[in-house]
């Protein structure tokens, strides 16, 4: 059986290109989807040890090709040459990480989850578009649409796996995860800065803060609660990381 260390290996073999490297920051692995992600295949028992490793890689191969283009600066004109060629070599990265993924998965027939993953990219590009041509979204909109932005991958991978009941739970978990280590680590959450930027520094902060992140928590118990005996599995992964690690305490 595959570990983690073993996974990351091999997708670090994937991703390594020593020209790219030299002139962007290697991609960084979004660990709590990782360890989602790890959780989801792995608890298929129908699966292959060769189906998991391409479903594993693969997944994570699309979601580093989808960060590494949100990396890409907006402004049209680079200022300087160098600025110029890591723009460029920032979008063709992202390209080459999309590319591995349909090239892994072909190689392996596995046509279907091309689809699936194919899928999830067309929902998540729909969904950037509406924000970036929406101006005047409430925040609560805004907010949902952040939601389903940050998990449609794993739920879309959720879906063909298992059924759409872990939809809530993926989405609701990963955003208190995210909103939970930001404001742990710097002292508030980055949606919150951008909200303010995309709004000319709004009075979002009492809309923002700890009250929320808790909503967000409450609904992943909330969702637990109403599981199916078939997916009952998911309380077990929602338990195990609030046990294991440490949680920043908010009244």
């Amino acid at each position: 059986m595959t570990t983690d260390k073993g996974y990351r290996k091999i997708l670090e073999n994937k991703l390594y290109d020593s020209y790219i490297y030299k002139h962007i920051r290697y991609p960084v692995i979004d660990e709590e989807k990782w360890k989602l992600l790890l959780f989801l295949v792995e608890q298929h028992n129908a699966l292959t040890p060769v189906q998991r490793e391409k479903y594993i890689i693969s997944t994570m191969l699309v979601q580093i090709a989808l960060d590494t283009h949100d990396f890409v600066p907006i402004k049209q004109k680079a200022d300087t040459e160098s600025e110029m060629v890591k723009k460029q070599l920032q979008v063709l990265s992202g390209d080459y990480y999309s590319g591995l993924y349909y090239l892994l998965l072909a190689e392996a027939g596995e046509i279907q989850f091309i689809q699936i993953l194919a899928n999830a990219i067309r929902e998540i590009n729909e969904l950037k578009v509406t924000l970036y041509y929406e101006e005047q979204l409430p925040l609560e909109t805004w907010l949902n649409i952040k939601m389903k932005l940050n998990a449609s991958l794993l739920v879309h991978v959720a879906k063909h796996l298992y059924n759409p009941e872990l939809e809530s739970i993926i989405q609701n978990w990963l955003m208190y995860r995210r909103m939970d280590m930001e404001e742990a680590n710097y002292g508030r959450s980055l949606l919150l800065t951008e909200w303010e930027a995309r709004n000319d520094h709004a009075a979002s902060i009492p809309l923002i803060d700890g009250k929320l992140i808790r909503n967000y928590e409450k609904a992943v118990y909330s969702a637990i609660s109403n599981l199916s005996g078939s997916n009952l599995f998911m309380e077990q992964f929602i338990h195990s990381q609030e046990t294991n690690e440490i949680r920043t305490s908010r009244l």
